[in-house]
C-alpha cells in the first residue's frame, strides 16, 4: 500500500481534527491563526467529551454523539461571546495572519513528514513497540464495542466492570478508520501523520503567536521551526509507541498560549527592528480577537482537551505555566499601589499553587521500573544543547535557541519566563534521567512515570519560541548590516533587498534544522516500523497467517496465543478475539491456566479454555519483543508447540507461524 492510497486517512484525521471545534473557535470571538490553532484544541475536547457522554445516553460511538457535542460547544461559544469578544478587534487584519502562518504550518509538516513517512516505510507498517500492540488493538476494541469511553477500557481488564486509560486518541483513531475505511495499522500511522504534522505546528503557532505578535516572518518561522527539534514530535513517534502522549504534548503550546494571552505574558513584539523593547502591556495585535475572560476559556478548553488525551499533560502545563503565573503576579503588584489589591493577586497566586499541588499530590503513579541512566548535571547540559538520550546535537537549532535566551533578554524581547520555562522543562527530563532513584525522583517526576523520554518531549514546547526570536533576531541585526553598507556607500537602504535577505538566511537555518539530531532518530524510527523476519513483534509470516485466520476462523471466536511473539495483534487485524491483547494486563486465573497448560490439554487449562471461549492458538517464532524478558515466558502452554500438540488441531502454517484450532479439551 502506498502513502497515496493512505490519503483518505489522513484526510478525514484532518477534518476530524479541525471541524468540530472550529464553531466554538468562531463563535467565541477567535480570528485568524489563533482561530485555527484553538479549534484544533477544541476538536479534542469536543471529541474526548462526547466519547464519554455516549455510552451514558446509549449511543454508540460514531459521528452522531461528535457532532451533537459539537453542536454543544458551538452555543456555549455563542452564549459567552458577549463576555468574550472584544468590540474593538480588527477582524481583516487577523484573517490575514492565516497566509503566513499556513506557510509556516506547511513548511512545517513538509519537513516532518519528510522524516515520518521514509522512517515509518509502508502506511501498512505497524510500530514494532510495545505500546503498539495496546493502541492498534485498542482501536479495534471500539470499533467493536462502540464504546470510547476513557472509563470503559477493560480490554486488558476482563475482570473489571470500569477501568479507567485515556482514550480520546483511540476516539480519534475509531471514526478515522469508520469513515475511511482504514485498518487499525494505516489509521494508527495516518494520524502520527496529522498529530506531527498538523496539529503540533499548529499549536506552535499559538504560542508564538500569543508571545510574540503577528508580524508575518513570526509566525511563519513558529509553524517550520517546530519541524526543528528531535525530541519532538520525532521521538515519541517511534519509542512507546506514545500516540496519546504525542496528542497530548501537541496540544500543550495551545493552552500554554491562551494562558500567556490571559495573563498578558507575550509583553514582547519582535518587529523587526533592534530598536524593540518591552511595553507595559500587549497590544491589541496579541490578543487575537478575545478579552482576558475569552482567553481563560480558551485555557480553561485546551488544558481540558490535552488532559483528556493523556493526564500527564495537565502537569506539564503546571510546570511550564509557573513561571509565567509568578511574572504576572509581580507585574500586578508592581502596576498597583494599593495594598488590597497587592494582596489579593499575592494570595491568588499562592492558592492557584496550592490547588495545583494538592492535584499533584493526588495522581502520583509508582516509579515503573525506569531508572536514571546518567548524572543529573548531564543529563541537564543534554536537554539544553537539545540531545537528550543520545539524540545528536542539533547545533543550529541550538545555536538559534541561545541567539532567543541571550539575545532575546538583553534586547528585552524574550520574557523572562519563557526562559524559565525552558530551564524548568531541562530539569524535569535531567531528574528522570539523571537523579537517583527513590521517593524524590517520584515525587517530581513521577506523574510521567519517571519516564525521561515522556520529559524529554516537553522541551521543545518552549524551545520552539526562543529558536523563532532567536533567528528573527539574527535576520535582523544580517539585514540591518545590509541596510549600514547601503548608507556607507551613499545609498538608501533597499527595503526589497532587506526582505530577500531575512528570508535567505531564515530558509538556510529552518533547513539547517533538520541536520545532526534530525538525521539521528532515522534509524531508530525505520528500526521501531521495519517489517521483516527478523522484526520483534510482527513479522510477514505472522500478518500472512492472519490473513488466513481471516477466512477459516469465525468471527466470534477466541484466539489464545503469546502476545510477546505479535499473536496478539490477530485482534487488530482480523477483528477475531485476542484471549491476551497486549503484553501486560490484569489478566484472571482462568486466562493464567490457559497460558500455562492448554498445549498440553491439562484438566485446568480445558476447563478455563471452555470457560473463556478459547477456540484457537496462534504460535510464532521464538522471536519475541524484549529478548530475555522473563514476562514472556509465562506463556509455556501457548509457546514453541509441535507441530501436533495434545488437544490442537494444525489449521495453517505461514513459515514458523501456525494456527490450530482447540479439539481435545
Amino acid at each position: 500500500m502506498s502513502w497515496l492510497e493512505a490519503l483518505p486517512a489522513v484526510a478525514v484525521a484532518i477534518v476530524l481534527f479541525v471541524v468540530p471545534g472550529a464553531p466554538f473557535a468562531l463563535l467565541i470571538g477567535l480570528r485568524g491563526a489563533a482561530f485555527l490553532g484553538v479549534s484544533v484544541a477544541a476538536s479534542v475536547a469536543v471529541v474526548g467529551i462526547a466519547s464519554i457522554i455516549a455510552p451514558l445516553v446509549g449511543l454508540g460511538w460514531s459521528l452522531l454523539p461528535v457532532g451533537i457535542a459539537a453542536v454543544a460547544a458551538a452555543l456555549a461559544g455563542l452564549a459567552l461571546r458577549r463576555w468574550t469578544r472584544r468590540p474593538d478587534s480588527a477582524d481583516a487584519a487577523r484573517w490575514r495572519e492565516l497566509l503566513p502562518a499556513g506557510a509556516g504550518v506547511l513548511a512545517g509538516a513538509a519537513l516532518i513528514l519528510a522524516t515520518l513517512l521514509p522512517g515509518i516505510g509502508s502506511p501498512e507498517n505497524p510500530s514494532q513497540t510495545y505500546d503498539a500492540v495496546f493502541h492498534l488493538n485498542a482501536v479495534r476494541w471500539v470499533l467493536d464495542t462502540g464504546d470510547a469511553s476513557p472509563l470503559h477500557m477493560t480490554m486488558t481488564t476482563p475482570a473489571a466492570s470500569s477501568s479507567f486509560y485515556p482514550t480520546t486518541w483511540h476516539a480519534f483513531a475509531a471514526l478515522t478508520a469508520q469513515v475511511a475505511g482504514s485498518t487499525p495499522v494505516v489509521t494508527a500511522n495516518a494520524l502520527t501523520l496529522v498529530v506531527a504534522g498538523i496539529v503540533w505546528p499548529l499549536g506552535s503557532v499559538v504560542l508564538v503567536r500569543s508571545l510574540f505578535g503577528s508580524r508575518p516572518l513570526v509566525l511563519a518561522l513558529a509553524g517550520a521551526l517546530s519541524a526543528g527539534f528531535a525530541a519532538f514530535p520525532y521521538l515519541l513517534a517511534w519509542y512507546g509507541v506514545l500516540y496519546p502522549n504525542s496528542l497530548a504534548i501537541a496540544l500543550v503550546p495551545v493552552a500554554l498560549g491562551a494562558l500567556t494571552a490571559m495573563l498578558r505574558g507575550g509583553a514582547r513584539r519582535v518587529d523587526g527592528t533592534t530598536r524593540t523593547r518591552t511595553v507595559d502591556a500587549p497590544p491589541v495585535a496579541l490578543d487575537g480577537g478575545l478579552s482576558t475572560l475569552g482567553w481563560a476559556v480558551v485555557a480553561a478548553a485546551a488544558t481540558g482537551a490535552a488532559t483528556l488525551a493523556h493526564p500527564n499533560a495537565l502537569f506539564s502545563i503546571f510546570v511550564l505555566s509557573a513561571p509565567l503565573v509568578i511574572a504576572a503576579a509581580v507585574r500586578a503588584v508592581r502596576e498597583d499601589a494599593r495594598t488590597s489589591r497587592r494582596l489579593l493577586v499575592i494570595d491568588g497566586a499562592l492558592a492557584v499553587f496550592a490547588i495545583e499541588l494538592f492535584i499533584w499530590t493526588r495522581f502520583q503513579t509508582g516509579d515503573n521500573g525506569w531508572p536514571s541512566v546518567r548524572p543529573f548535571y548531564v543529563s541537564f547540559a543534554e536537554a539544553l544543547r537539545n540531545s537528550p538520550l543520545d539524540i545528536t546535537v542539533g547545533w543550529v537549532a541550538t545555536l538559534l535557541v541561545a541567539v532567543g535566551v541571550v539575545g532575546g533578554l538583553l534586547l528585552r524581547r524574550t520574557p523572562g519566563w519563557l526562559v524559565a520555562s525552558w530551564l524548568l522543562a531541562a530539569v524535569m527530563f535531567a531528574v528522570a534521567n539523571g537523579w537517583p532513584e527513590g521517593a524524590l525522583r517520584t515525587a517530581i517526576t513521577g506523574l510521567w512515570y519517571n519516564d525521561a523520554f515522556r520529559l524529554a518531549a516537553l522541551g521543545p514546547v518552549v524551545a520552539v519560541p526562543l529558536a523563532v526570536v532567536g533567528l528573527v533576531i539574527a535576520a535582523d541585526w544580517i539585514a540591518a548590516g545590509f541596510d549600514l553598507a547601503a548608507r556607507r556607500r551613499g545609498a538608501e537602504p533597499s527595503a526589497g533587498l532587506r526582505a530577500t535577505v531575512v528570508a535567505l538566511v531564515a530558509s538556510v537555518a529552518v533547513v539547517g534544522t533538520q541536520f545532526g539530531a534530525i538525521q539521528s532518530i532515522d534509524g531508530n524510527l525505520a528500526d521501531a516500523y521495519r517489517l521483516d523476519a527478523d522484526s520483534p513483534s510482527l513479522n510477514p509470516d505472522e500478518i500472512a497467517l492472519f490473513e488466513d485466520v481471516a477466512e477459516l476462523v469465525p468471527d466470534d471466536a477466541v484466539i489464545a496465543g503469546n502476545p510477546w511473539n505479535g499473536s496478539a495483534l490477530v485482534y487488530a487485524y482480523t477483528g477475531r478475539r485476542a484471549l491476551f491483547p497486549h503484553v501486560g494486563g490484569a489478566y484472571t486465573e482462568a486466562h493464567r491456566a490457559v497460558a500455562e497448560g492448554l498445549a498440553d490439554a491439562t484438566p485446568e487449562a480445558c476447563a478455563a479454555a471452555e470457560e473463556l471461549g478459547v477456540t484457537h492458538v496462534i504460535d510464532s517464532d521464538p522471536r519475541m519483543l524484549f529478548i530475555g524478558d522473563a514476562r514472556a515466558e509465562l506463556y509455556p502452554g501457548l509457546t514453541d508447540l509441535p507441530r501436533d500438540p495434545a488437544g490442537l488441531a494444525l489449521l495453517a502454517e505461514r513459515g514458523d507461524a501456525r494456527l490450530y484450532e482447540v479439539t481435545g479439551c
